[in-house]
Order: structure tokens, then C-alpha cells, then sequence
């Protein structure tokens, strides 16, 4: 305010006065967005994640908003974005994303009969991709005894039955630096769901709501990314047969037409430019998801339990070859791009070359036409000169016959006349060549 007073600046003058970026507000607070919420261990979690389809983000919004005031809670119908809101029973979490939104029920109070899926299903838009059902226990307490005992964290054949792992290829790993341990096989029960254990082990309510947002995310991301797969696999057909007319267009003789050529070779780039303007987009989603799904396997901190994967393990081994595919079918669409398009320019250069080869031949035939040309008029200006020379000879012959009587006057003049010849001709060629130099140089 000193300085204000002291430069004479009225803090509200809009003409020299400083004011705030329009977007200001909204930029401070995306910092403080999507925050990971308290919980209380136990609590079970149903977590959702479906695809806008060709609904719009806007419309898709306005109808969870209605099913999330359905289901009881308190939500303001200007609301967007983010939201969580929660009662001394459940809690709902909801995030859009650019195409897919995400919803989390929290089930906070055992004692209370939780909100079926039947109930949440037919109020919810979009196509359903991620349903993961995650238990949050308390580890049961242990004596001093076992603290003593230092052996690797196991995995007890009554828990792998009671969460329903029997057949070996589950994951339990200890994570957020042994905070807590997680198990999961990632198969489906009837419902298409996955189910997911959560072991408290010392794990604070930040870190409890911070461990399960992460493991949404995980299972979200990995479906996403696994989108282009499907595509990938149906691309890859479609590349190799591209690949393959590449190879018979290049190998033509080149003796050939190549007009006929480059008529294939743009309409194979145009196929192939189709085929990367369809595809580009999923492919570079998907890139994004893969290394999402990595950075959260960071961020859980797995700590390997003896008998028993750890889940960046189980990603490691089930996802890498799909994102493999998927890379694959990517590369080698814009290789074959790159590749069309040298070829595209190798036949243009030949073309190219046959067209100056064509312009060079034409240019020596212009050549010769105009060195025969220049040889004739050579010939027809020798031939005018002569017989111009020859008519003024004959007419002035002719002239002195008729104007003068015979006699030495006559002869002498006949002589002078026949001796003027080569002058005479020097004359007329001079003058002949003088008159046709305008229409040579035209």
C-alpha cells in the first residue's frame, strides 16, 4: 500500500493498475485437485470405470451427478469436475478424465448394508471397462515374540484360500515401505470383476485413502492402455500385406511406366495415412497409460513376499507383450510411411531424370533443326545475292544498250559494268544481310 500511495497508482485503476490473470484462481488450485481422501480401516471400495462413448463429457457429467443425488448425497447441480463427497456410511468418488470417467464407492461402516452394484448400475452412463473390488483389513496385532522373529513376510496357505487364491498365480506383495501388503490375482469372478486384498499393516488414513486411489488408478490405466491391443493385432495383417505391395510396386523395372507406379504408390500412401490418422491417436493414449501404470508401480514401494509375485512382476510379465504389440503396430505403421515416401522420391526422381533426359534430347533435335535451318537460309541469302546481282547486271546492261548508240562509249561503259561486278556483289550481300538480320534475331 506504500508503494501504491507513494507511485500515485490507485490499485484499482484498470488503466496502469496491476490486476489478476482471468485463469489465476483456477491455475493456484489444480495444484490442490484430485486430493487423496482419510479412511479408516476396515472399509471395502467398488471402483468403476466406463467410457463416454460418443456422449459427451458435459451430458455424461450431468448424469452421474443425477445418480449420485439418487444414491443420497448432497450434490450441487453446478458442480464440475472432481468430486467426493461422503456420509457417516459411504462415501462416492468421482474424476473425469479426456475419455473415460472413473467412479469410487466407499463403503465405510461394515455394520451397514452397502449400496449394491445392481442399485448403481442402471443410473450410471457410459460403457463400463474397470470394476475392481478392493477389502481393506487390519493386520491382526502381533505378540512381542513374533516381532523378535526377523523372516521374510509370507503368505499362509488359509489367507491364499480365504481371499480365494488357489491356483498359484496370485500376487501379495508388502507395500509403501511395508505399510501394508496387497494381494490379487487380476482374474474376474462371474460379474467380470477383479478383487483386490488390502492388508493393514501401520498404514496412517492418508496413506490408507493414498494406497487405494493408487490402486484404482492401476487397474484403471491398465485397461485403458490395453484399448490399442485389440487394434494392434487387427493392424498388424493390414501393415504386413502393405509391406508386402510396397515390395512388388519398388520392384517393377524400371524400363517401365512409372506414371503407372506412382498412381500405386499414392494410393498405397493414402491407405496407409488412413490407417495412421485412425490409429495414431489410441497408440500415443496408450503409451501414456503404460507409463502411467509404471509410475504408480513405483510409487507402491513393493516389498516381495516369499511364495508369491510381486505385482509390478505379474505387469511386467502379462502386460509387456501387449504394450510390445502395441509399440510394434505403431512403429511399423509410420515406418512404412517413411519407407512409401522414400520410394515416392525415388520414382520421382527417375521421373525426374527420363523427363530432363526427354528435354535434353528434344533440346539437341531444336539444335540440329536450327543449324539445318541456319545452313538453308545461308544457301537462299547466297542464291538472293546472286540473283539480285543478276537482274541489276542484266537491267543496267539493258539499260545503256537502249539509252546509248554502239560504239566506244558503250563498250567502254559495258566494261566498267562487267568490271563493277564483284562491288556490285559485295553491295547487294551486304545490304540483303543487313535487311535479314531483324527477322534472324526475332
Amino acid at each position: 500500500m506504500e508503494i501504491l500511495k507513494l507511485s500515485g497508482l490507485n490499485k484499482h485503476d484498470t488503466k496502469y493498475g496491476m490486476r489478476s490473470y482471468p485463469q489465476r484462481e483456477e491455475l493456484l488450485m489444480e495444484v490442490h485437485s484430485r486430493p487423496f481422501q482419510l479412511f479408516e480401516t476396515p472399509l471395502n471400495a467398488l471402483h468403476l470405470a466406463a467410457l463416454y462413448e460418443d456422449a459427451s463429457a458435459q451430458a455424461t457429467e450431468q448424469q452421474v451427478l443425477a445418480a449420485v443425488q439418487q444414491l443420497g448425497f448432497d450434490v450441487d447441480a453446478a458442480h464440475r469436475g472432481f468430486l467426493f463427497v461422503s456420509n457417516p456410511h459411504h462415501a462416492i468418488r468421482y474424476e473425469p478424465h479426456n475419455e473415460f470417467y472413473t467412479l469410487t464407492l466407499y463403503h465405510l461402516n461394515p455394520a451397514v448394508e452397502a449400496i449394491s452394484a445392481a442399485q448403481l448400475y442402471p443410473l450410471l452412463p457410459g460403457a463400463l471397462l474397470v470394476e475392481l473390488a478392493i477389502t481393506c483389513e487390519k493386520a491382526p496385532a502381533r505378540t512381542d515374540a513374533q516381532r523378535t522373529v526377523d523372516k521374510p513376510p509370507t503368505l499362509h496357505p488359509d489367507e491364499q484360500t480365504r481371499y480365494g487364491f488357489t491356483d498359484g498365480q496370485f500376487c501379495a506383495a508388502l507395500v509403501m515401505n511395508g505399510a501394508a501388503r496387497v494381494a490379487t490375482d487380476f482374474r474376474t469372478d462371474s460379474h467380470q470383476r477383479i478383487h483386490m486384498q488390502v492388508c493393514n499393516i501401520r498404514l496412517q488414513p492418508a496413506r490408507t485413502g493414498r494406497l487405494l486411489q493408487r490402486l484404482c488408478e492401476l487397474e484403471t490405466y491398465r485397461n485403458m492402455a490395453l484399448l490399442s491391443l485389440p487394434i494392434a493385432r487387427e493392424l498388424m495383417p493390414k501393415i504386413t500385406r502393405l509391406d508386402q505391395q510396397l515390395a512388388r510396386i519398388t520392384d517393377q523395372r524400371n524400363d517401365s511406366d512409372l506414371s503407372d507406379q506412382l498412381i500405386q504408390m499414392t494410393d498405397l500412401a493414402a491407405e496407409v495415412e488412413s490407417i495412421s490418422a485412425a490409429t495414431a491417436n489410441r497408440f500415443s493414449a496408450s503409451d501414456a497409460y503404460f507409463a502411467m501404470v509404471d509410475r504408480i508401480l513405483q510409487e507402491l514401494q513393493e516389498q516381495k513376499i516369499e511364495g508369491a509375485q510381486t505385482i509390478g512382476e505379474f505387469m511386467d510379465r502379462h502386460l509387456r507383450p501387449a504394450r510390445r504389440t502395441c509399440n510394434s503396430a505403431a512403429a511399423r505403421t509410420e515406418l512404412l510411411s517413411r519407407r512409401i515416401g522414400r520410394a515416392t522420391e525415388l520414382m520421382q526422381s527417375q521421373v525426374s531424370l527420363k523427363i530432363e533426359e526427354q528435354n535434353r534430347e528434344l533440346l539437341e533435335a531444336l539444335n540440329d533443326r536450327t543449324q539445318r535451318k541456319m545452313s538453308l537460309e545461308s544457301k537462299l541469302e547466297i542464291l538472293s545475292v546472286v540473283v539480285v546481282v543478276y537482274y541489276l547486271y542484266d537491267l543496267a546492261d539493258l539499260a545503256l544498250k537502249n539509252l546509248l548508240h554502239k560504239g566506244e562509249l558503250l563498250e567502254n561503259l559495258l566494261t566498267a559494268l562487267t568490271l563493277s561486278l564483284p562491288l556490285l556483289i559485295i553491295s547487294v550481300a551486304l545490304v540483303i544481310r543487313r535487311l535479314l538480320r531483324g527477322y534472324r534475331d526475332e
